[in-house]
């Protein structure tokens, strides 16, 4: 009982660290943008930020909506959620430690798996990766737990993870396809209550969601948006747990698969990977096979009795120190820019504001973001209620041509929509260009296209009285292009 104390000063310690760091976390990521821009428009029922678009589950993002109901728009909300949805994985490891193995393992393997990059970073994010974590781990403890007393409860708690952890993520659904394996394999006893509660029901309750994405999207629009991301990315991924936790990766391999909860890890880690790597090369997306990673390095370390203590703590400090840039990292250029912007509006008397920048920009920016046709839902009726129809632009009525000044916020991550920019660069009345460092992980991950590239983001004031007729209707054709926003002040 002691050594859980331990985990609860760990817990304690990571938690306080992080709550006392929150206020240095901006908004940096790109579907960090997504997401809190989707809860925003669930929090405010549509009147605000960009609608839910299928393009991850919506759990999370209605979690978020939620705390925003209770904290206001903050963009520190986001990685509160991880901060806590860590915490919580930490604990519930542990215990799935425990039951694997043994208390001295659990001790081992805890440290080994939050020292590591992907922990260090994804627990103080604001992507929805923690919180998803906390659920597909959770789902497979109760898993575990039910298929060693056969207690419904467990069966239940299993499933209602389960059903968490895919209206998270669409990487979730691959429990359905670890609870098949382990049954047909590993699992000696298989009743009824089993397929029920951890594979029937969860699907059942997942259906409607995927005929309301089905009706919504069509199964056209769903093959055109992921047929694209579809490969062969086993070795990529295979790099992502060389690079951003590899001494746990190595030291894993060395260890020596003889018993039953082996092979129920082995399945889990397998299963996941094999399944996983069908699909585009996103760190991220690996982040769920390194607890189990960390479980097998915790029990080759534990082989050696009168040293595994130290070598945990070379091992730990390795990882820490491979971390260190990712540990220090903190920018708030995200956060400066929006209140750049809004500060200028309101010096320059400005009605619109155009950009071409990731939507985590977009989220402090005061005004109301505009919607093409397009980027509305398909049914009017929906559009009516939730007062999305009073934001939808129509193509040919020319919002800005009566303006006198409008501001344009661009950024060089689009190529395409800059270079038709340029043009209008050299009739603008205020021109700021700010430089964003991003966060070490993603410079550090070789298959990001950007991690070679500085990222400019460009501020301009546009005269609309030098633009011509034709300038100016080219300007609102640039307007309506795919990944440019207009946000009305």
């Amino acid at each position: 009982m002691k050594k859980n104390y331990l985990i609860y000063f760990i817990i304690l310690i990571i938690f306080i660290v992080n709550i006392i760091n929150l206020k240095n976390l901006s908004l940096i990521d790109y579907d960090e943008g997504v997401l809190a821009l989707q809860a925003k428009w669930f929090s405010s029922m549509g009147a605000e930020g960009k609608p839910f678009n299928f393009q991850t589950p919506p759990l999370f993002q209605i979690i978020i909506a939620l705390f925003f109901k209770l904290f206001d728009y903050k963009e520190w909300v986001l990685p509160l959620l991880s901060i806590i949805s860590s915490c919580l994985t930490i604990y519930i490891f542990f215990l799935f430690c425990i039951r694997i193995y043994n208390e001295k393992v659990a001790l081992l393997s805890t440290p080994l798996f939050i020292s590591t990059e992907y922990f260090l970073f994804f627990s103080k994010s604001g992507l929805s990766d923690a919180t998803f974590l906390f659920f597909f781990l959770t789902a497979l403890y109760f898993f575990y737990r039910a298929l060693e007393d056969e207690k419904k409860s467990h069966f239940l708690l299993c499933g209602l993870f389960t059903l968490l952890a895919c209206y998270t993520k669409y990487t979730g659904p691959i429990l359905f396809l670890i609870y098949l394996i382990v049954s047909f394999t590993i699992a000696k006893k298989r009743n009824f209550s089993f397929y029920l509660f951890t594979i029937i029901i969860p699907v059942l309750l997942l259906l409607p969601y995927f005929i309301i994405f089905i009706r919504i999207v069509s199964i056209k629009g769903i093959f055109s948006r992921h047929s694209k991301l579809l490969g062969i990315n086993h070795l990529k991924f295979l790099y992502y747990l060389i690079r951003f936790a590899p001494v746990i990766f190595i030291s894993a391999l060395f260890y020596r698969i003889k018993e039953r909860n082996d092979y129920f890890i082995l399945t889990i880690i397998l299963t996941f990977f094999i399944t996983l790597g069908f699909y585009y090369p996103y760190l991220r997306l690996a982040y769920p096979l390194i607890p189990f990673f960390a479980l097998f390095s915790a029990s080759f370390i534990y082989k050696f009795k009168r040293v595994r203590t130290y070598l945990c703590g070379i091992i730990i400090l390795v990882n820490i120190f491979l971390s260190y840039d990712t540990i220090i990292y903190h920018s708030k250029i995200p956060s400066l820019i929006s209140q750049k912007i809004n500060s200028l509006c309101e010096s320059y008397k400005i009605n619109y504001i155009i950009t071409a920048t990731p939507p985590n920009i977009l989220f402090n920016i005061f005004g109301d973001i505009m919607l093409t046709e397009n980027q509305a839902l398909r049914n009017t009726r929906i559009n009516k209620l939730t007062g999305l129809d009073k934001r939808i632009i129509r193509k040919d009525i020319n919002l800005i041509k009566g303006e006198r000044q409008i501001l344009f916020l661009g950024s060089n991550i689009f190529p395409e929509i800059d270079k038709k920019l340029l043009p209008f660069k050299f009739k603008a009345g205020y021109k700021e260009a700010i430089e964003f460092i991003d966060a070490p992980i993603y410079y550090k991950d070789v298959f990001n296209e950007l991690r070679t590239k500085k990222q400019i983001y460009e501020i301009l004031v546009l005269e609309m009285t030098k633009l011509n007729g034709i300038e100016n209707d080219s300007l609102w054709q640039l307007c309506l292009e795919s990944g440019v926003t207009i946000i009305k002040k």
